[in-house]
This record gives structure tokens, sequence and C-alpha cells, in this order.
């Protein structure tokens, strides 16, 4: 999405971008901070949540706590104001334990997984 945002950034129409992701009744992000975002990108999606705030509902999933976002978020108040709107009105998840993944792999391998 990040990406998508940054191309609306090169032709001026994140604006319009924001908008279309938002037609949508509910947006999903998966994998947040599986890889850090520059300012440019955190303050893009800060910009889309920031859009959707009380407007759409969103789905976020990440295997960062909370309090660890200011690893792959690089200022500290956008990481704040972010979450601020996340946080806001929303129901939190917690997932603990194997993967749905990794639960199949050992299934497949035997219980075992082998390390090289």
């Amino acid at each position: 999405m990040v990406e998508t945002l940054y191309r609306g950034l090169a032709d001026n129409s994140v604006g319009r971008v924001i908008e279309n992701l938002l037609r949508a009744d509910l947006v999903i992000i998966d994998e947040v901070g599986f890889a850090p975002l520059d300012d440019t990108g955190a303050q893009l999606l800060f910009r889309f949540v920031a859009a959707a705030y009380e407007r759409r509902a969103l789905g976020i999933g990440s295997h960062w706590p909370f309090d660890q976002w200011g690893r792959f978020l690089p200022e500290h108040t956008t990481a704040v104001s972010l979450l601020d709107r996340l946080l806001h009105h929303s129901i939190v998840v917690v997932t603990e334990g194997e993967s749905f993944r990794m639960r199949q792999a050992r299934t497949r391998s035997g219980g075992r997984l082998i390390k090289k």
C-alpha cells in the first residue's frame, strides 16, 4: 500500500489514491513493520490512517507490539500519532503461539525442522 501511495506522490495524485482506497468499507493492512519505512513512507501511511480515521474500518496486522513500532517508523511522533488514531475506538486482538505456517511445516516434516 505504501508503494501505491508513493506512486501517487510521484504524480501528485496521492489524495485521489487515498480516496480510492477508502471506497472500501474495510481496509486490511497486513505485515505492518515487516520492512522499515523511511520518513516519506511513514508520513504517507499516517496520511492514509488519518484520512480513514472515524470514516472507515481498518484491520492492521503486525508482529510488533505497539511499544516497538518505533523500530520501523523513523519518527517517534509519527508512531505516536499513528497509534493514537489506530487505537482509538479499536478492538485489539493479540495472538500468541506457533504460526499456522510453522505448524504446517512441522506436520509435513514429521515434527522436525531441519537446520542447514
